[in-house]
């Protein structure tokens, strides 16, 4: 997928539970193709804008075109998946933290899908943690 041939393969955009790991990795993938700056609205240049749009638009599942269809642009598709799919609020922050506390070791497949889960929770939650801070939410 990616402009140096080698194939890259990225989730597709399901919903909130796969926006954080989602919007990570589409940004790394825009970046290695010298993309990201028209999601940051930065770009002038019309042929890497048609680009990042059309890739957005491939990364994100048929069932979630309803908040992208009418953005003209790579910035506007961003900012409409990110109002819909990221989750700042309290209850969010309640909810991530019941995962941290009902994971446990039984439940998981691995000592590996353990951590990963744990550090997956604890991730969230620092980086709602941010987002809340900016909102002037506090913690």
């Amino acid at each position: 997928m990616s402009s140096n041939g080698s194939l890259i393969q990225i989730e597709k955009l399901t919903g909130r539970g796969n926006w954080t790991s989602w919007s990570f990795a589409v940004q790394a993938y825009l970046e290695l193709d010298d993309l990201w700056e028209c999601v940051q609205g930065t770009n002038t240049d019309p042929k890497k804008e048609k680009k990042a749009k059309s890739k957005l638009i491939l990364l994100v599942d048929p069932i979630n075109f309803i908040h992208i269809q009418d953005a003209t642009t790579s910035k506007q598709i961003w900012e409409n998946l990110s109002k819909a799919f990221q989750d700042s609020g309290l209850l969010r922050k309640v909810g991530l933290l019941r995962d941290l506390i009902n994971t446990n070791l039984e439940t998981s497949t691995s000592v590996e899908d353990y951590v990963n889960k744990i550090m997956s929770s604890a991730h969230s939650s620092e980086i709602l943690d941010s987002v809340l801070m900016m909102n002037g939410s506090g913690p």
